[in-house]
């Protein structure tokens, strides 16, 4: 977008389009969630939505073009985040959780371990990062083997069928009841509006100030791919005995410190030596390699009849936030861009992380209220 001519204002413009579909869909789309008996039918429908995204990235030549396959692609999502998550939380019992997704963490790895450097490669081949032209390829590669995929998941995913009982027709009704179900549930969803804020404003610009910043070139970012895949292969499986043995929500607050070292190297790191950008990429890897511990302890404490309902107010409210950060994040570049990465640092030591704590205090008085 960037190479095309598009402003940073006008590229968080563009990603703020994408959330603006998303809040006006995410009602609806959870609420015939909570109505939809086999997961399987909005998958693969959201995966088929999907694909024309990459072809159109290929011929992409303006930014008001990107901004029309943002929100195509912001529709797509709706149709079938509900039921992605849905399928993947069915799939795994609550004591094998934690353990199942670190280990699903470590096979994906595996499997894109060479990925980032052949992407670099092919960038290279095509002619840098100086041009559109040569980053176009990658978008028509990603629609060849999304075609396979979706053919693949279309013959061989096992459907989930959950069953459905009447319930208050009224949406507005139907939204509320949620609050009722889990006593964290509205701790969860403070929490994830507030990161994802602080993630949206930043995501736009994490290339560019990455890149024209700090002075990476395709390489960097390829070492960068490369060694994310490797502390994911190589902790992920300890990540998860650590939360086993010590607590998954435990686990997850001491290890922020990653996330926080990483932020501090990306804001202080000279476009001299760029090379330590691979080090930011590590610490975010290691903070990731510990979260699944916080996924499974969320996908526990919020029950599966109500996750329709849980990630359409999930998505209103951060859709409603995300159309704003963006541009938000583009008027703090035209200051300076690391304001932006100031602004997570203290934000998620002073806020997301106390609401973490209070989550899982809460949960742990709500568990022992149950066993009495």
């Amino acid at each position: 977008m960037r190479r095309i001519g598009a402003s940073p204002v006008e590229i968080g413009l563009i990603s703020s389009a994408s959330s603006a579909v998303s809040t006006v869909l995410a009602l609806p789309s959870g609420w015939l969630t909570d109505r939809t008996k086999n997961m399987k039918k909005p998958y693969i429908l959201g995966r088929l939505t999907y694909l024309p995204t990459d072809v159109l990235r290929f011929l992409a030549t303006s930014w008001p073009f990107c901004l029309m396959i943002s929100a195509w692609g912001a529709v797509s999502d709706r149709i079938m985040g509900p039921a992605t998550e849905i399928i993947s939380i069915k799939s795994l019992s609550n004591t094998d959780r934690v353990s199942g997704l670190s280990l699903n963490s470590t096979i994906v790895s595996l499997a894109g371990l060479f990925g980032p450097m052949l992407t670099a490669l092919l960038v290279t081949y095509f002619g840098g990062l100086t041009t559109a032209d040569s980053i176009r390829p990658l978008f028509l590669i990603q629609f060849i083997f999304g075609v396979a995929l979706l053919a693949f998941e279309t013959t061989q995913l096992q459907d989930v069928i959950l069953p459905r009982t009447e319930r208050e027709t009224g949406i507005i009704t139907h939204y509320l009841s949620i609050f009722k179900e889990s006593p964290v549930i509205t701790l969860h969803l403070l929490r994830d509006v507030i990161y994802t804020f602080l993630n949206q404003m930043k995501q736009p610009f994490n290339s560019i100030l990455l890149v024209d910043v700090k002075g990476a070139d395709q390489f960097i970012l390829g070492w960068r791919g490369t060694a994310t895949l490797a502390v994911t292969i190589i902790f992920s499986l300890p990540g998860a005995l650590l939360a086993n043995k010590f607590g998954r929500t435990r686990i997850t607050y001491y290890t922020r410190i990653f996330h926080w070292m990483g932020l501090l190297v990306v804001i202080f790191a000279s476009p001299a030596h760029p090379q330590l950008l691979i080090a930011e990429s590590i610490f975010e890897s290691l903070f990731l390699a510990m979260f699944n511990g916080w996924t499974a302890f969320r996908q526990e404490s919020i029950p599966l009849a109500v996750r329709g309902r849980w990630m359409g107010a999930n998505m209103l409210l951060t859709g409603l936030l995300g159309t704003v950060a963006p541009i938000i994040g583009g008027v703090l570049w035209s200051y300076n861009p690391l304001y932006i990465w100031w602004i997570d640092l203290f934000a998620d030591i002073l806020v997301v992380l106390p609401i973490m704590i209070l989550t899982g205090k809460k949960a742990q008085e709500a568990a022992m209220k149950q066993k009495k």
